[in-house]
């Protein structure tokens, strides 16, 4: 009670900027707190319009779905009428097909009005999702989907725009021209070709981010050729690609985002370039030579990196090209994300990586995210039971650079245990060990903690270690 006597003597101005920090259904929930707090509610500069507040996408009964939908809108609409603010920074709406199934409980109308609003009020950011959350978002799953709806017209002439997502929003490349503000875009669920990321690119000229996710019928993706190209993030997640072929030549990128298909990727950036993501769907029947040089094409041209982050596939098929080792040539690389499950199919994927990052400061694992394969050949020979323990591979970054440990989601399983000893064993100049036990399965939680409780028995080659388990 004290602390509310305390925001009560602030302004409503003041209040109206702390109640615009707050994602917009907290916004909505202060409104309870008394009649002064419905009017400054009302009054956020961030609004998130989404029919999820509204409709359970686990609903199945379609009357029940529909009326819902109705009682979104008409809260929407009257939202929008009563908002009384001059400005806004963001506006956010999300609705599934607003076309409606062509019998009725179309809502074109009532969307337009929204955009319309938003764009009356000078909005920075405007996101339109009129995708449905059934869709997959797995890429190469047959599934590609008309969008929704098209944009207005309105949008395009909306010169003070800086960020733009559409998902399942039908638009005009050759109109983005006035869009001359525009920073960041990010599209969903498009049919997009070639030309049109091109003239994307050419009209916008302040770009500077650009995430494409589960766009279809793209030839391939090329992006350079462009001396005013300011382009720092670029993100692709799932799309289909006609022809699994990528080159990008950016000389401001610093972040690169790659999820789906492994291709030929052409690469050329520069030694700004911060952080790499990346994620890779393979087929179990793969040709592994064959992808391994691919991959290991793309992780030398990415050399200046930082941070890198890489899933279990890379790590299975890595080791198999010409150089099963280490890259000839030393990865940049500080800090290093495997998503793993430390399955014995990885083990040579990530010694390989460990042996190209002589300068590694951090190694954060996440566990239990992996895909393994079942008809897997090591490069060499192994024993799984003392891989780790007889490991007399000399990994430079263990003696020489590496700091800290992170294990994301641990249960404690053997292989877990026996990686984490070997770090421990021989990392020179560790400081920090940190253990976060899965929460997910809390009747195995104490099990876990346990296991983990086991590696603070192990003699470090650190005396500098602190151990922490949470």
């Amino acid at each position: 009670m004290a602390e509310m006597d305390r925001l009560d003597i602030l302004p409503d101005a003041l209040l109206s900027i702390i109640v615009s920090s707050l994602p917009f259904k907290e916004a909505v929930r202060t409104s309870i707190l008394s009649k002064r707090w419905v009017k400054i509610w009302q009054a956020t500069k961030n609004i998130e319009l989404q029919e999820s507040f509204f409709v359970r996408p686990e609903e199945s009964d379609q009357r029940i779905r529909d009326a819902r939908r109705r009682v979104f809108i008409d809260f929407a609409t009257n939202f929008i009428r009563d908002y009384e603010e001059p400005t806004i920074r963001k506006f956010a709406l999300s609705f599934s097909n607003p076309r409606g199934d062509g019998g009725g409980g179309g809502f074109v109308d009532e969307i337009e009005a929204c955009i319309r609003f938003a764009v009356s009020r000078d909005v920075e950011t405007l996101e339109l999702d009129f995708s449905d959350a059934t869709w997959s978002e797995l890429v190469n799953d047959g599934e590609n989907h008309a969008e929704m709806f098209d944009l207005p017209p309105i949008v395009y002439g909306h010169e003070n725009l800086r960020s733009l997502k559409l998902f399942s929003c039908r638009f005009r490349a050759a109109e983005f021209a006035k869009l001359r503000s525009l920073k960041h875009l990010c599209l969903g669920w498009n049919q997009v070709g070639i030309g049109e990321i091109r003239d994307l690119l050419r009209k916008c000229e302040m770009l500077e981010s650009l995430r494409l996710k589960k766009c279809w019928n793209i030839a391939h993706l090329e992006i350079g050729g462009n001396d005013h190209l300011r382009l720092r993030s670029l993100a692709i997640e799932n799309c289909n690609f006609l022809h699994d072929w990528i080159s990008i030549e950016a000389p401001n990128l610093t972040y690169f985002r790659y999820f789906g298909s492994v291709g030929s990727f052409r690469m050329e950036v520069n030694r700004c370039f911060e952080e790499a993501d990346l994620g890779f769907h393979i087929e179990e029947d793969h040709d592994s030579s064959e992808l391994a040089n691919l991959l290991y094409v793309l992780l030398d041209s990415l050399y200046p990196a930082k941070v890198l982050s890489v899933c279990s596939s890379l790590l299975q098929v890595i080791p198999k090209g010409d150089e099963p080792i280490r890259m000839q040539a030393p990865l940049n690389v500080q800090h290093l994300t495997l998503r793993t499950n430390v399955h014995p199919n990885e083990f040579y994927g990530i010694t390989f990586l460990l042996n190209s990052s002589p300068h590694l400061k951090i190694l954060t694992l996440v566990l239990g995210q992996a895909t393994i394969f079942h008809e897997y050949e090591p490069p060499f020979p192994m024993d799984i039971a003392s891989f780790w323990a007889t490991n007399m591979v000399i990994i430079k970054c263990l003696s020489s650079s590496l700091e800290t440990v992170e294990a994301k989601c641990f249960t404690g399983k053997h292989h877990e245990i026996y990686f984490l000893a070997y770090l421990l064993h021989y990392g020179r100049l560790l400081k920090n060990l940190s253990i976060t036990v899965d929460s997910d399965d809390i009747n195995n939680f104490q099990l876990y903690f346990g296991r983990a409780q086991l590696l603070k028995s192990i003699k470090p080659a650190s005396g500098d270690i602190q151990i922490h388990i949470c």
